[in-house]
């Protein structure tokens, strides 16, 4: 697998539905991308759901938009939706969706991707990076 990119997210809501046999996490977040081939930040609706059944692997879905420039200085945008589970170590594996506007950048989205979603220490706690790769 090659590293295509980091986006660094930076969790600025969290809403919570827990009942008896199910918790839902409703987590709204911003952040930032810096890529040779890209440098961006999340726009403002930036939301990750995640579900945890008794009994079954916790499951998220995000969807955010990137929008910056591409190494040309080219306004280009991502859509990302990157869907995934939660392993029982507490590791977090994803296969995320990228659409790109940008005819150039479109193909090194084309290929299978894979996300590992990595906690980051500091102060306040609210901080991860996606790591995006392609195989």
């Amino acid at each position: 697998m090659e590293k295509l990119f980091d986006i660094n997210v930076r969790i600025i809501g969290f809403n919570q539905v827990k009942t008896d046999s199910t918790t839902v996490n409703f987590i709204t977040f911003d952040g930032d991308c810096k890529a040779p081939f890209f440098t961006g930040k999340i726009i403002e609706g930036g939301v990750d759901t995640q579900k945890f059944e008794k009994g079954k692997p916790g499951t998220l879905s995000a969807r955010y938009i990137i929008k910056g420039k591409d190494s040309k200085g080219r306004d280009t945008s991502l859509f990302i939706e990157n869907n995934g589970f939660v392993n029982e170590d507490g590791s977090i594996e994803t296969s995320p969706c990228i659409l790109c506007d940008n005819d150039e950048l479109e193909s090194l989205f084309s290929k299978k991707l894979t996300g590992r979603i990595k906690n980051v220490d500091c102060p306040e706690k609210n901080r991860i990076i996606i790591e995006i790769y392609t195989e």
